[in-house]
């Protein structure tokens, strides 16, 4: 095929044009995507967990443990992902490398995105397009790395390309608003990111008949008012079913801070996310427009291009709508954007491939690119995944069923945590700020925590304090014991030493045997011992004498009494 121009080859792709793909480049798409699905599960194993994952887990295991979100343990997320994955968890049970099974579970998903997308291209641009922009997302790495975790995005993308595909891939009919409607309505119950994208493909829904070759239509809005109608009919189903699910079990309140409020919050990242980039949609908007308008003359009007224009609108606008609107931006959250990008950028790619006569060359050059990406970004010979393993493991062998530990965000995730809230960054500026009141060490007192994560990044202030004085590293974890004596104590001596958190403690010297009286009585092995002052007469010299948790102990932990630190955690 001879080279021709962009806005030409673009023009032949909307009308159905270059829709024959050849045999080698069937050969070596199927190759590229082969090569993602098995770099996708290589990496399960070996891509660093995300903070968030455990978070997810624990709040998909307390729904099998007959708890509800937000009124027995608090959550930030709507849960429509967690309940769709609690039997899953509840068959697995309780395992230290649940979550490699849990993003196994997430490659359905991610099979269904790529379908989407090529379902889409195919119908609105052409079937060689649609196949490549597969490709092209399936191995984009700012896409696979977070594809790869267990997350609620994970299924609020495919939701949201589920619905574009009902939506843009026949002609529109009220039956087939009211289904994408539907799929956008369990969009909101899958993330209340979804009000972003509501917004945005309303705007372009609205838009994209106006910039045909006759401009503004009164008549053309009229009808893309009316399409609307079933569409909003639709998402309205889910999320009223489940604010009526929680209101129904007198959790309301709970629900709705949780889910909405909680979240509203100006200001947590201005560093990353500063004041002057409120107004880049404004700033946006007429090149948008402008943009929309050039590529809508490109075809004849009618159903075709106005989808055409809607995919492009829906792609450019939505990076600077939630740079304005979003308070907390974070990689995932652009997660929806790249497939759609995929769609606009890939018969882009194709001309350029055609135009150097080489296409299948360049096509596997764009491939092997991204795939070096994904390898130099992330080596694969590196495992991030041991440390969440080994808490995990740690966290079972040590607690029982019912026992609450102290973490950040769910990182032992078959156990509660005895402080109510998340400690991350909405949490952490609500305590800055004063609205919400750490009450970290009387949780811990009062439901006699012994185990604790041993990281003090997100811990309030007054709670790491008391966390440090009160627990002993282990490694990952920590456990409720101290040092009584940091100096060496004579025969005799009596050391005085208090107890904040009540539990049944040894006394500890480097693992050797201690001998002595504690509170007036032989001490001869566990203790347990009540909050308040306590005094041990040793029989012996020590250079160093600490209490430990007796289960800590027996279990052959060995705690850290020299330099007793926190564990470095980015």
């Amino acid at each position: 095929m001879p080279p021709s121009s962009a806005p030409a080859f673009l023009a032949r792709a909307g009308a159905g044009e270059n829709a024959d793909i050849s045999r080698g480049e069937r050969r070596l798409a199927a190759a590229l995507l082969l090569a993602a699905l098995g770099l996708r599960c290589l990496y399960i194993f070996r891509y660093r967990y995300d903070s968030d994952e455990p978070q997810h887990l624990h709040t998909t295991w307390g729904w099998t443990q007959g708890l509800l979100q937000y009124r027995d343990f608090f959550d930030n997320h709507t849960p429509l992902f967690h309940i769709i994955f609690s039997p899953l968890v509840a068959v697995l049970g309780e395992r230290a490398d649940i979550l490699d099974f849990m993003r196994f579970a997430m490659v359905p998903l991610w099979l269904v995105c790529l379908w989407c997308v090529w379902k889409i291209g195919r119908t609105v641009f052409s079937p060689r397009a649609g196949l490549w922009a597969a490709v092209f997302v399936a191995l984009l790495p700012w896409w696979f790395f977070p594809a790869v975790e267990y997350r609620t995005d994970n299924l609020w993308t495919p939701l949201w390309l589920g619905a574009l595909t009902v939506l843009v891939t026949g002609r529109m009919s009220a039956g087939r608003g009211f289904a994408g409607g539907v799929l956008l309505g369990l969009c909101f119950c899958a993330s209340l990111k979804t009000t972003v994208l509501f917004a945005v493909a309303g705007l372009a829904a609205l838009a994209a008949p106006q910039f045909g070759a006759q401009g503004f239509s009164p008549r053309a809005l009229s009808r893309s008012l009316r399409a609307a109608l079933p569409v909003l009919a639709g998402a309205l189903l889910a999320p009223a079913a489940l604010c009526a699910f929680f209101a129904a079990r007198g959790a309301w309140p709970e629900f709705f801070y949780g889910a909405v409020q909680h979240n509203l919050l100006p200001g947590v990242d201005a560093k990353n996310h500063p004041l002057y980039l409120r107004f880049v949609f404004l700033l946006a908007l007429p090149l948008i427009g402008y943009l929309a308008h050039r590529l809508a003359r490109l075809w004849p009007d009618g159903p075709a291009a106005r989808r055409r224009v809607f995919l492009f609108a829906v792609a450019a606008l939505y990076q600077p709508a939630f740079y304005t609107i979003w308070t907390l931006l974070t990689r995932q959250d652009f997660l929806p954007f790249y497939p759609v990008a995929a769609l606009v950028v890939a018969p882009l790619v194709l001309w350029a491939a055609d135009a150097l006569g080489r296409p299948a060359r360049v096509l596997a050059g764009v491939g092997v690119v991204e795939i070096a990406l994904i390898l130099g970004g992330r080596p694969p010979w590196i495992d991030g995944t041991q440390r969440e393993r080994e808490i995990l493991r740690d966290t079972l062998r040590l607690t029982h069923p019912g026992e609450w530990v102290m973490d950040f965000k769910g990182e032992c995730v078959f156990r509660q945590r005895a402080f109510r809230w998340v400690t991350e960054p909405l949490t952490f500026v609500r305590l800055r700020r004063g609205t919400i009141e750490d009450t970290v060490a009387a949780d811990l007192v009062a439901k006699k925590v012994c185990v604790a994560l041993n990281q003090n990044r997100w811990y309030p202030k007054a709670g790491a304090a008391f966390i440090a004085e009160n627990f002993l590293p282990i490694g990952h974890l920590r456990v409720a014991g101290k040092v009584i004596a940091k100096d060496p104590v004579a025969a005799g001596a009596p050391v005085v030493f208090p107890v904040a958190v009540p539990a049944s403690y040894v006394l500890w010297d480097a693992a050797q045997p201690v001998a002595g009286t504690l509170d007036g009585t032989p001490y001869t092995g566990p203790r347990a011992l009540a909050a308040g002052p306590h005094t041990f007469l040793p029989a012996e010299n020590h250079a160093r004498l600490a209490i430990l948790w007796a289960r800590a102990a027996a279990a052959g932990f060995t705690p850290e009494v020299e330099q007793p630190k926190w564990e470095y955690f980015r």
